[in-house]
């Protein structure tokens, strides 16, 4: 579990027969430690079960359980031992391009992180330091309403409930707007096209296609 951005450890064991029973409960990040030396410790518990809270994030505990009653304590149990959760490592794979057409817009794609930390991940999406997408759930999304022919640093971080893991940056750059167009007719043989770069400090090159048009007279027939 988790408790106020650190891991917990949920403990429960089987009761033993008796009355006036009580647990002790004791915990260590140590393999080598054998209660009740080195450990911390956790006394006159009256259920089967109980919480280590406040624990390391990414770290294995080992947990052993005695029964104690009026004649003393008994044998420790076997040791259980299991890993807390943490946060999750880097999304990785990040791609950034301007979708086709778009001038104000960056797709954003990437692939999950590897280690979750043990908790569902989300995503957030930083554009030029710049919080633009949160909490998403898949691995893309699609950056809007930016500028045109600009460069964008991209930041993708992989967050779970204990908080920000690992993150993954780079660069993409939206396309430049299209220019204005207009068009006049000096003659019955020419055409002049005349283009209005955007503005920006950038070299563009043009292309123009030009499709021919049937404007001659046609007779129609019927009624």
């Amino acid at each position: 579990g988790v408790s106020d951005g650190s891991p917990s450890l949920e403990v429960s064991w089987t009761a033993v027969p008796g009355s006036g029973i009580t647990y002790t409960v004791w915990y260590s990040t140590s393999a080598e430690t054998e209660p009740p030396y080195g450990a911390i410790i956790i006394k006159g518990l009256t259920g089967t079960s109980t919480t280590l809270s406040g624990l390391e994030q990414g770290t294995r505990y080992y947990i052993w359980v005695a029964a104690l009653s009026s004649v003393g304590q008994g044998s420790y149990s076997t040791r259980v031992s299991e890993t807390t959760y943490t946060v999750p490592d880097a999304p990785t794979d990040l791609m950034i391009y301007p979708p086709s057409g778009s001038c104000d817009q960056l797709m954003v794609t990437w692939t999950a992180s590897s280690n979750t930390g043990g908790l569902p991940v989300m995503y957030t999406v930083f554009g030029n330091g710049v919080e633009m997408h949160s909490m998403i759930a898949t691995e893309s999304t699609i950056l809007r309403n930016l500028t045109a022919d600009t460069e964008y640093t991209v930041t993708v971080v992989a967050v779970n409930e204990l908080g920000e893991g690992g993150n993954v940056t780079g660069t993409g750059r939206t396309r430049p707007e299209a220019p204005s167009v207009s068009l006049s007719v000096p003659s019955s043989t020419q055409l002049r096209i005349m283009l209005t770069a955007p503005t920006g400090s950038f070299s563009l090159t043009y292309k123009c296609n030009i499709t021919e048009i049937d404007m001659s007279p046609k007779t129609v027939t019927g009624t």
